[in-house]
């Protein structure tokens, strides 16, 4: 390996820690989250993450009135977006656009694919699995295998 890669890596490496320390002061992060892409992971909002729990990369988004909790030992894959807000019909864009709000609440031992979106307003039990590419638009209860666009229930654990 040359020493330019070498300090590329170094330098990736230790913005990206960083990156993480900023974000565990500047939201509810257990200190015990781990971040493996944070260069690449955006958290804006009210944002609440529990112990042990995996993040490989994602955008995480809120508005003023609502909120992201996501539960204990989740292991969450790479480009996962996970909203509690978006854009009303009504007024979507321009000077007075207008936006709908909703918690979005994330159960413990939940396993979350790569390439899912969450939209505003879903619970998603405890110790659920959500495959790769899901596009979840509505809530699952306690032990669901869900997947698929729009996301089903696949099976009960």
């Amino acid at each position: 390996m040359d020493l330019q890669l070498k300090i590329y890596l170094f330098l990736k490496r230790r913005i990206g820690k960083i990156q993480e320390q900023h974000y565990k002061k500047l939201y509810n992060l257990s200190s015990s989250v781990r971040l493996h892409n944070p260069l690449i992971t955006t958290l804006k909002g009210n944002i609440s993450i529990g112990p042990h729990t995996y993040i490989n990369s994602g955008r995480f988004l809120t508005g003023k009135e609502s909120k992201i909790v996501i539960g204990e030992s989740c292991a969450i894959g790479h480009n996962v977006t996970i909203s509690s807000i978006t854009h009303d019909l009504a007024q979507p864009t321009g000077p007075n656009i207008k936006h709908i709000e909703s918690d979005t609440i994330i159960g413990n031992n939940v396993w979350i694919g790569t390439n899912v979106f969450i939209k505003e307003g879903i619970i998603i039990g405890n110790n659920c699995v959500i495959g790769a590419n899901s596009v979840v638009t509505k809530s699952f209860p306690d032990n669901s295998i869900i997947g698929g666009i729009p996301a089903k229930l696949i099976r009960t654990l």
